[in-house]
């Protein structure tokens, strides 16, 4: 496990006075009079404080306990601070009654970006997985990984708004830029208690609650085009061995969920990774990861379970009520009605109370549909070898900001046990393929109007893993990713040290 993660800034200029992020620069112009000479940096603070009432958020990395002289006299509360750290790289961070002092990061990075880094864990200090991080009423946002771990890129001018961490099954924790700007930044999430209502008895039936949702979707969702941009990363398994992982940051052209126009994505630049020494026989190829990725959006594309017929093939069951982010959510599970003789799903939808919003989706191919799927999920088998889908489980989920539900994660995993049937050579031979596929919004381009052109635009037929093969060597230091688990980078660097697996980038799976 990796040691707990701090944040770090990326700046464009390497010299501490001729750059600042600020809300309101008179906080700096503000008047104070030192009457002594020689004090440590954290005694000049405190004396500013009791002055002006500005606060201070800093943490060590600025050295509070290092001696200056200043000659006595009137300063302003920009020249002390100057003159306290000319020889520092040290951000300042202006808020209306605030000034939070952050050291910069190592010399050659050129953007003007904040990184937040951090971990995400249970009140038991147990990673919690797949958390949410988010700025309220912002497009902006990002996951943490499968061991909690996120690194989350901000524009300098949202370092006053306050970050929000959320997971199903626990309470949100707000964090204020004091704290996620001040050092080592671990949030820690508190399971929600069951809460009984007094006095409140109704009955709700699920297929009225699916028919309101369903009739709302054009309300519930942007009714306007918007450019967002977004992470995507592909793997791929053979039994306990990976075999390929492509990672991308791509662009998306959302239309409206009123129009029957379809979205479009686009690759911006990616990189790969892939070990087909490890792949026995066969190798998997995935195609359309980008296009089908973007198409699981079920409230715009709808889906068996939620159209205008679903009631007729499907049944639906209230299973509960809970509170997700502060809204009442109703989850509801759907199956397949016996009988029918195609493929279909179940799983569990996630309905707010309040909108009648889908906001989430959890669900798979039925066990009575999966067969017919197989055409769908194999395109193409080699000779002698016979390939049947075990299972293709998928996530959907959606976030409110601008008084609308959005977009927001979605993910596809895939089991496949291919056998060779034939032949007298490794005749038996079989194997499990999993491929699995995550894309989550990240933020949303400063330039609505634009959009992808068609040819451009990644289609049902496109293979990442080919796509991003001559990519550059340059990656993730200005982008929003979902960090790789630990176990994925250990396999990924081992095979790298065995020379096995070939890649464009020495440091698959790391930030640069």
């Amino acid at each position: 496990m990796r040691n707990k993660i701090t944040i770090a800034l990326i700046t464009s200029s390497l010299l501490l006075t001729t750059f600042r992020v600020s809300f309101s620069q008179d906080i700096l112009r503000r008047n104070v009079i030192l009457t002594f000479s020689t004090a440590t940096h954290e005694q000049y603070l405190d004396s500013i404080f009791k002055q002006t009432g500005i606060e201070f958020v800093y943490s060590d990395a600025i050295g509070p306990n290092n001696s200056d002289t200043i000659i006595p006299g009137n300063y302003t509360v920009g020249a002390v601070l100057d003159s306290l750290f000319v020889n520092k790289n040290i951000y300042y961070v202006l808020r209306e009654d605030a000034i939070i002092l952050s050291p910069r990061p190592n010399k050659g990075q050129t953007d003007e970006k904040i990184i937040i880094s951090g971990k995400v864990i249970s009140h038991r200090n147990q990673s919690v997985p797949f958390a949410t991080v988010y700025f309220e009423k912002k497009s902006i946002g990002t996951l943490a990984n499968g061991e909690g771990e996120f690194r989350f890129i901000i524009p300098p001018d949202l370092v006053k708004d306050t970050l929000t961490v959320t997971c199903i099954g626990y309470a949100d924790v707000k964090v204020t830029p004091e704290e996620y700007l001040a050092g080592t930044l671990e949030i820690k999430l508190k399971t929600v208690p069951l809460q009984i209502k007094s006095l409140v008895i109704r009955h709700e039936d699920p297929n009225e609650i699916i028919e309101k949702s369903f009739e709302n979707r054009h309300k519930n969702y942007s009714s306007k085009p918007v450019l967002l941009t977004a992470f995507f990363r592909e793997a791929s398994k053979q039994d306990e061995d990976y075999i390929s992982l492509s990672e991308a940051v791509v662009e998306v052209s959302k239309s409206s969920y009123s129009s029957s126009a379809e979205d479009l994505i686009r690759l911006v630049k990616g990189r790969n990774g892939t070990n087909t020494q490890r792949s026995e026989l066969v190798n998997l190829v995935v195609e359309g990861g980008l296009y089908n990725g973007l198409h699981l959006d079920v409230a715009k594309y709808t889906s068996f379970f939620y159209s205008e017929t679903c009631l007729k093939e499907y049944n639906y069951k209230l299973l509960k009520t809970i509170t997700i982010s502060g809204r009442e959510t109703h989850v509801i599970g759907f199956d397949m009605k016996t009988g029918q003789n195609d493929f279909g799903f179940r799983g569990k939808m996630y309905i707010d109370v309040e909108s009648m919003a889908l906001i989430r989706v959890e669900f798979e191919l039925s066990p009575q549909g999966i067969d017919y799927a197989k055409s769908v999920l194999v395109k193409k088998t080699p000779r002698d070898f016979k390939a049947t889908p075990l299972y293709a489980k998928y996530e959907v989920e959606y976030r409110f900001y601008n008084n609308v539900w959005n977009l927001y994660y979605a993910k596809s995993e895939i089991n496949i046990k291919v056998v060779k049937t034939r032949g007298t050579k490794d005749k038996g031979f079989n194997c499990n393929f999993v491929s699995t596929s995550e894309f989550v919004i990240t933020g949303q381009s400063k330039k609505p109007e634009e959009r992808i052109r068609l040819r451009d635009s990644a289609g049902p037929n496109d293979v990442l893993v080919e796509q991003v093969k001559n990519t550059g060597n340059l990656f993730w230091s200005e982008d929003n990713i979902i960090l790789p688990e630990e176990p994925l980078l250990n396999t990924i660097s081992k095979l790298q040290e065995e020379g096995i697996l070939k890649t464009n980038n020495q440091d698959l799976g790391k930030d640069e």
